[in-house]
């Protein structure tokens, strides 16, 4: 009969033997789901394997009526308390060990976390959930979690070695695909079958740069956008380049996915600031084009967008090249100073007279120009009344010296406010 999760602690003989069924697991062509539900059925506890993310990549099934179980009260915590439980996570890939949360009450469960490594890499978590009523039934836990923990990672490194055949093959693939110039369409369309996307579809194209504070990004960066990228994106063919990750996603330019893949490299961010705080990652989404050899197209666009973003650090955190608009001639300079030094020749004393008497000029003349020069508009943007909004624009004309009347002058100061904004508000 299978033991239920509720059913108490393991003794120092039980955790004896389960260590030792999972050892011979281990020498089995087994996988994630038989360990996890072996280190349930047998320690009488919950248990998952999470991501870095702390997205469940396998979990034992919860009991019928598991309300105030472990199983639920684990679940309630990995939902509510994401933030105790990363920081657990994040101890345990540190330290390269399991860790234990004791219970906050009486009827709480304990968790215990321990890393899933694989070489040198946490690329992956189980975390059991239980009661403990002393330091021998969380100790007996411990150990059993670490234990199936390495074996999740014999699990993992199969995987893995299987994966990286298949990635160095789609990285080739990939290359030949966007990058090789003199490309007969038969050649591309060969290259485009065997990665496996349709040569007459639409296809669009999202980069996840990562750029580390020094050296080369940590390879368990890249793995774990690879990896969220994988999961959360099932259409699409993802590509480990080294220092960025490649999804080549079918579909037109329509809003939906647009919002859908920009939700998913923004997660992706967060993810890799959270775990590489010393990372830090761009994405950018090309445009939707027809057939195989226009690929090339969105991979340039989408990398254009991604060094853009790297430039203008205070544009959004994930660009989309097709709402970029001025943006994109900006990046034609490469010297940010060029640009700051352009944005302070036309908006220099009103810049100065912000930071200097706390008053906003230069965001009024942002949300006036952004609303077609409606005074009404920019004024409920801003929260204030519309004469409000016509003083400030007449002053920041008197500090300046320019007369927003004039082409000239009006077009001058849209494309320095564009800069001051892409700049992060201090050219």
């Amino acid at each position: 009969m299978t033991a239920q999760p509720d059913s108490g602690p393991i003794g120092l003989r039980q955790v004896v033997a389960l260590c030792g069924e999972l050892s011979s697991l281990a020498t089995t062509d087994c996988d994630l789901e038989q360990v996890v539900a072996l280190v349930a059925e047998r320690a009488g506890v919950w248990a998952t394997v999470v991501d870095d993310s702390l997205a469940p990549l396998v979990k034992s099934p919860s009991p019928p009526g598991s309300v105030g179980t472990p199983a639920h009260r684990l679940t309630n915590v990995l939902e509510s308390d994401t933030q105790t439980v990363a920081q657990l996570v994040a101890a345990a890939s540190s330290m390269r060990r399991a860790l234990s949360l004791p219970a906050s009450g009486a009827s709480a469960a304990s968790l215990v976390v321990a890393p899933v490594l694989v070489g040198d890499d946490a690329v992956a978590y189980l975390v059991t959930a239980g009661h403990d009523v002393d330091e021998t039934g969380e100790d007996a836990r411990i150990m059993v979690t670490e234990h199936a923990a390495m074996v999740c990672a014999v699990v993992l490194g199969r995987r893995r070695i299987v994966a990286l055949a298949a990635g160095r093959a789609r990285r080739e693939l990939f290359d030949g695909l966007v990058l090789v110039g003199d490309r007969t369409e038969a050649d591309v369309d060969g290259w485009a079958q065997h990665l496996g996307i349709d040569p007459g579809g639409r296809h669009r194209v999202l980069v996840v740069a990562l750029y580390p504070g020094t050296g080369k990004p940590a390879p368990a960066a890249i793995d774990m956008v690879e990896h969220m990228l994988a999961t959360r994106c099932p259409a699409a063919i993802v590509v480990n380049r080294g220092s960025e990750v490649v999804a080549l996603v079918p579909g037109d330019d329509d809003t939906e996915l647009t919002r859908q893949l920009t939700a998913l490299a923004r997660l992706c961010r967060e993810a890799v600031a959270v775990r590489f705080p010393d990372v830090r990652s761009i994405a950018g989404l090309g445009d939707a084009h027809p057939g195989a050899a226009r690929i090339s197209a969105s991979y340039g666009e989408a990398r254009r967008a991604v060094d853009i973003g790297r430039l203008m650090a205070g544009l959004s955190d994930v660009i989309v090249f097709a709402e970029l608009g001025v943006h994109r001639l900006f990046a034609q300079v490469r010297n940010p100073r060029e640009l700051g030094g352009y944005a302070r020749d036309v908006l220099g004393e009103l810049i100065d007279h912000d930071q200097k008497n706390g008053t906003e000029y230069c965001g009024t003349l942002a949300a006036y120009f952004g609303e077609n020069g409606s005074l009404r508009r920019a004024s409920a943007l801003m929260h204030t009344h519309p004469n409000t909004v016509a003083y400030r624009v007449h002053r920041a004309e008197e500090i300046t010296g320019l007369d927003l009347s004039s082409y000239s002058d009006r077009l001058a100061v849209q494309v320095a406010l564009e800069i001051v904004n892409g700049l992060g508000g201090n050219p």
